[in-house]
C-alpha cells in the first residue's frame, strides 16, 4: 500500500512477506541508476531488475524493480539515490517510509 500525500512515501508491511518498489528510470543521460540505502537488521533486498519500456536509438528508458523482505517489525526507511558513476553527489532522491506489523 503507498501513500503518496506527504514527503516521505509510506508503505505498509508485514514481516516476513516480500513487497515491491517500482521507480521510473532514466538511463539514457549516461547511466543514471536508482540506488538503496536501507537499515539491512529489518529489511533485506531480494531482487533489483530493469525493465526497458521504451528501446530506440537515443533512449533508454524503464521501470525498475525493487524487491524487499521485512524481517522485523517497527518503521524502517529506505531511500533511493538517483546516481550516476561519473558523479559524487546524487541527482535526486526519494524516501520511502516503511511500517512494519508481525
Amino acid at each position: 500500500m503507498v501513500d503518496n500525500t506527504s514527503e516521505s512515501i509510506k508503505i505498509k508491511a508485514q514481516v516476513g512477506d516480500p513487497f515491491k518498489i517500482r521507480i521510473w528510470e532514466d538511463r539514457t543521460k549516461g547511466g543514471c541508476r536508482w540506488v538503496p540505502t536501507h537499515d539491512t537488521s529489518a529489511i533485506r533486498l531480494l531482487g533489483d531488475e530493469y525493465e526497458r519500456t521504451r528501446n530506440i536509438r537515443v533512449s533508454d528508458i524503464g521501470m525498475r524493480y525493487f524487491e524487499f523482505v521485512a524481517i522485523k517489525p517497527g518503521t524502517s526507511i529506505i531511500t533511493f539515490e538517483a546516481r550516476y558513476g561519473w558523479k559524487f553527489s546524487a541527482e535526486s532522491h526519494l524516501t520511502y517510509e516503511v511500517s512494519i506489523s508481525e
